[in-house]
Order: C-alpha cells, then structure tokens, then sequence
C-alpha cells in the first residue's frame, strides 16, 4: 500500500536550508497513507511485539489490524519528507518528537494524513535550524486524529 493518493497534498519548501526561518508559520498536509498488513508484521518481528505477552487481536485486545504507536511514529520520516523540505544540499537530522499521545486507533485498513504546522525555528549556528513542527494524523472519516505530536529536525547541510 504506502502512499494512496496526493489528494489535498501540499508542501512547504525552501531553496536552501540556510532559509528554514521562513517556513515559521507554515502549514502542509502529506498524501494519503495506508499501512499494509506484510509492513505491519515486519515492524511486529523487527521490534519484537510478534512476542508481547499480551493480545493485540482477539476479544482481550484492540482487534485485527491494529497498527502500533511507535510503528505509526517511524512514518513521520517518510510521510513529513514528500511534504517538507528543502532544494539546496541538506539533510534533516530526527532530533525527537515532544508530547505524543495516541488518540485514535489506527489500522491497516484506515487511510491517514498528517497536517504539519511549523511551530518554531530556532538557529543552531554552524549546525543549521531546529525546525519544531506540530503533528496531527487525520485519519479518514473521524473527526477525532489517531495521534498528535511535535516533532523536532535539525536541518544541516552537514
């Protein structure tokens, strides 16, 4: 699955990254996206929840095609760089994510987006930008995110 569709889809931009400071302010929303039941079970093993003590499926727990928190979280790389970037030669260093709570249930067969707003950019010198950008993860056809996060980038031209 992956990407679903680009529908609604906007991005934030800047020529180089010395210019992070002008994308404060700024908003985007990433493509559509859904999580596939194969990826799903990769993560599982790869983080070793295929051996968590206690049900994810079944009557005791969250039912079939639950996709876990921190597997939703390592999306944020891949869903928030089709969205915001920069053109010059630059690399966005994952500095961590603040205030995370999951709100909603996501599964494999729920499409999501996330909408970005660049809350901050605070000037690291000869490190580049932090650019701190608040989260939220829309999922189709519920008023209520299945997360919500701030989420921190050093950008560098390294």
């Amino acid at each position: 699955m992956g990407i679903l569709s680009t529908e609604g889809a906007t991005t934030l931009t800047v020529p180089h990254p010395s210019q992070a400071p002008a994308l404060l302010g700024g908003t985007f929303t990433t493509p559509w996206f859904v999580v596939d039941d194969e990826r799903t079970k990769d993560f599982e093993k790869a983080s070793y929840h295929d051996e968590y003590p206690h049900a994810y499926e079944g009557e005791d727990g969250y039912g079939d095609g639950l996709v876990e928190g921190f597997h939703l979280l390592s999306l944020l790389d891949v869903l928030c760089n089709h969205s915001v970037w920069s053109e010059g030669p630059w690399i966005a260093w994952n500095y961590g994510l603040d205030n995370v709570r999951f709100v909603s249930v996501i599964r494999t067969t729920d499409p999501f987006r996330v909408h970005g707003h660049v809350r901050e950019v605070i000037d690291r010198g000869d490190q580049g930008h932090l650019v701190v950008t608040d989260l939220r993860a829309e999922v189709r056809g519920r008023e209520r995110p299945g997360f919500v996060a701030t989420q921190r980038a050093l950008w560098s031209t390294v």
